[in-house]
């Protein structure tokens, strides 16, 4: 069934939806066809699609005839639709001359006959015209008054076929009071006084000024009248190149965007063009964030003087010396919803360790970094973050640290590439920073190389590291907060204000988790579990569920430490699913964080070279004499101090000898019960070889005898054997023996 159009929207209307000029082209049974101006698509609209975006106030209809109007309107006026277009000056005249057309409508409508020529200077009917427009707009004098003795000046009225027009043409298009201006902006010559190849060197000369190298219109102007190819046409109109005159007001008329971004290049045009952003993009404290890194504009050093070191890259230390001059990074997270400053943290590099930290910094309580700096306030309170905003920064696109925001329950929303404006807050903040804090300090560098040409930044270097991150944090807690702030959202609204009116309009905040805090963003250490339990830093932790995981064994287990709070340790291991807790073991720790114990152990290890010398020799001496006194070590100049190691070893070679194995055939042996048989014969038989029937012994009824040998045919190379001799017994051959009775002991 066909619906019914609620709208009429004949063919030819435009429809303004979506950010587009849609010119409908026939009104179809489903729809509407359109064609879209900018791309020519053509497509259909469903009926109720446009119904509903004009009863939402999303889409404008003009029909067809407005479309004329508004073309004829803008034809008329070149180019303006509002009064508002116009200067004061011309939207005074405008005023006045409302105000003559509304006379004459009032007259008209009062039945007075008014003409061209009653409404002149002389005529009937100018007097009464005149005082009704000085009744309508009094400012204006039409009447010419004398004020103190002289005439005071009024609105210049014209004769009367010029106020004849004024109406006629105000009535012509729809009362807009807009065609009552001058045009004389139109006046003059319209076509274009320079040839088409005139225009075209301009073109030319303009693309080659675009360039990053940025070069000088001049210079550029001089040698494109050297290359630029005409033809002997071309010549025969024009002789002569434009003006640089000319194409330097070329240049200016172009836009101030397109300049930068084709002499700057596009990183530029977007850093210092680019359209700011105008929305409110959070209301609850914690609810998103931005974080970024900057290298602050100033060096530090110890002491000021400039010195040089040769080192090894392998051996040099990681941390920054006292007396190091260099410039550092500034780890900053802001809060949106309020612009508090939740985290800061100065590091020398920018990397994902550091970034770790400023979320650590961001769901603690920052009262130590108050007490130690000398803060009169009170800091920034921690809160559970949600979406988290940073740039393509190796310090924040990597695994640990997207790992660490995912585990903590955040949402993370990566920037754009070179768009600061996508996270334009925690840029202005680096901005406003410079400016406040380091352009008054010693070793300022500005804002871009060579920008102090009178000064030198690194020999004026005073201030420390930790100089400057106590001022930092200063201006942090007692100064930022309660500046302030005319921010999109803000209305002239302090951060700490904004904090409490978050807090009393949308709830609480939500508070951090400690142990995912612990296990996603703190340390991992692999170590071994014993008696005393874990070690991680060289930091005792130990707990009875974990002396009940390892039951006296030595597991390899991961503890997951968190810097800033050394009290408790978290330990998993593989084919484990609880998590044990573990809690510190040395409580001289317990109020230090993971950086300050490790300078207490190293200034432990760290002393004076020659008293450390000293200590030494003391301890080598005593050693000495503990094992003289002993008389465990012989003295190693006696021989016999090293017999027992030969000894030893010609002891053990004779454990390494082995034995031969005998060899398959042997002597004769006897028949197994007759070894000792003193029979008249004894069943003694050779050896059989592998693989030979078994042996049968004979009955003792049945005496062994011995068989004659079988013939032997005698060949010519046969030798008969010797008297006496006997033949070697063949494999089945019995021997018979008889052996004498013994009679007499031989013992």
């Amino acid at each position: 069934m066909t619906s019914q159009p609620l709208y009429n929207i004949p063919k030819g209307s435009i429809l303004k939806l979506d950010g587009r000029e849609l010119t409908v082209s026939v009104r179809e049974e489903s729809g509407y066809a359109v064609e879209c101006k900018e791309t020519g698509e053509c497509f259909t609209l469903p009926l109720e699609r446009v119904e509903t975006a004009i009863r939402h106030r999303d889409c404008e209809v003009i029909k067809p005839a407005d479309v004329e109007k508004r073309k004829a309107l803008l034809k008329h006026t070149d180019g303006l639709e509002c009064v508002e277009q116009l200067s004061e000056k011309d939207q005074r005249i405008v005023q006045a001359r409302l105000a003559l057309v509304i006379a004459q409508n009032e007259l008209r409508a009062e039945g007075v006959k008014l003409t061209q020529r009653s409404m002149n200077k002389d005529g009937t009917h100018r007097r009464l015209l005149l005082t009704r427009a000085e009744k309508l707009a009094p400012g204006h004098n039409f009447l010419g008054t004398r004020r103190g003795g002289k005439l005071a000046s009024g609105f210049d009225v014209p004769q009367g076929r010029t106020l004849a027009s004024y109406r006629d043409v105000y009535h012509r298009f729809d009362q807009n009071p807009i065609v009552l201006a001058d045009r004389d902006r139109m006046k003059g010559r319209r076509e274009p006084r320079l040839c088409e190849w005139q225009e075209r060197f301009i073109d030319y000369v303009l693309n080659r000024w675009h360039d990053p190298k940025q070069p000088k219109l001049a210079s550029v102007y001089k040698l494109a009248t050297k290359v630029f190819h005409r033809s002997p046409r071309e010549m025969a109109q024009v002789i002569n190149f434009p003006s640089i005159t000319t194409i330097r007001t070329r240049a200016k008329a172009i836009s101030g965007v397109v300049t930068v971004i084709g002499r700057g290049g596009a990183r530029h045009g977007t850093n210092t063009k680019g359209a700011g952003s105008t929305d409110v993009r959070a209301l609850g404290f914690g609810e998103k964030f931005e974080t970024d890194q900057y290298l602050l504009s100033i060096f530090t050093s110890g002491d000021g003087v400039v010195r040089a070191e040769v080192i090894d890259p392998k051996e040099a230390p990681q941390e920054l010396a006292d007396n190091e001059i260099r410039r550092c990074w500034l780890h900053v997270i802001l809060d949106i919803a309020t612009r508090e400053v939740l985290g800061w943290v100065m590091s020398e590099t920018a990397d994902a360790d550091h970034s770790k930290a400023l979320l650590r910094m961001a769901t603690r309580d920052k009262t130590k970094e108050k007490v130690r700096y000398g803060c009169k306030q009170d800091p920034v309170p921690p809160v559970r973050l949600g979406l988290a905003l940073a740039d393509n920064g190796t310090a924040t696109r990597n695994a640990d640290v997207y790992a660490g925001q995912l585990g903590m329950g955040m949402t993370v929303m990566t920037a754009r590439a070179h768009q600061p404006m996508d996270k334009q807050m925690v840029e202005r903040l680096f901005g406003t920073t410079q400016w406040d804090v380091l352009n008054f300090r010693p070793g300022y560098t500005g804002s871009r190389p060579g920008e102090l040409t009178g000064y030198e930044p690194k020999p004026s270097a005073e201030i420390s590291h930790d100089d400057l991150y106590g001022t930092l944090t200063r201006y942090f807690i007692d100064e930022y907060p309660f500046r302030p702030h005319r921010g999109t959202g803000m209305y002239g609204a302090t951060p700490r204000q904004k904090q409490e009116e978050a807090l009393k309009l949308y709830g609480p905040m939500e508070p951090p988790s400690q142990r995912d805090r612990c296990l996603h963003l703190g340390a991992k250490v692999q170590a071994t579990t014993t008696s005393e339990g874990v070690r991680a830093f060289n930091i005792p932790f130990n707990s009875t569920e974990l002396q009940r995981f390892a039951a006296g064994s030595p597991k390899r287990v991961t503890v997951h430490l968190d810097p800033d709070d050394l009290r408790k340790v978290h330990v998993t291991a593989e084919g484990e699913d609880a998590v044990i807790e573990a809690r510190l073991s040395m409580t001289v720790f317990k109020d230090q964080t993971l950086e300050e114990a490790i300078e207490i152990m190293e200034a432990a290890t760290k002393s004076n070279p020659s008293l450390r010398e000293l200590h030494d020799r003391h301890l080598g001496e005593a050693m000495k004499r503990r094992a003289f006194e002993s008389g465990f070590f012989p003295d190693s100049r006696d021989p016999s101090s090293y017999q027992t190691l030969a000894q030893l070893e010609a002891r053990a070679s004779k454990l390494l000898q082995v034995e031969a194995r005998p060899a398959a055939y042997v002597g004769a042996t006897a028949a197994p019960g007759h070894l000792m048989s003193r029979g008249r014969t004894s069943g003694v038989v050779p050896a059989r070889p592998a693989g030979a029937a078994p042996f049968r012994p004979p009955s003792a009824s049945t005496p062994l005898r011995a068989s004659a040998p079988p013939p032997q045919s005698a060949g010519p190379t046969d030798v008969p054997p010797e008297k006496g001799a006997t033949s070697a017994p063949g494999p089945d051959d019995i021997k018979t023996m008889t052996f004498l009775p013994i009679k007499d002991s031989k013992l």
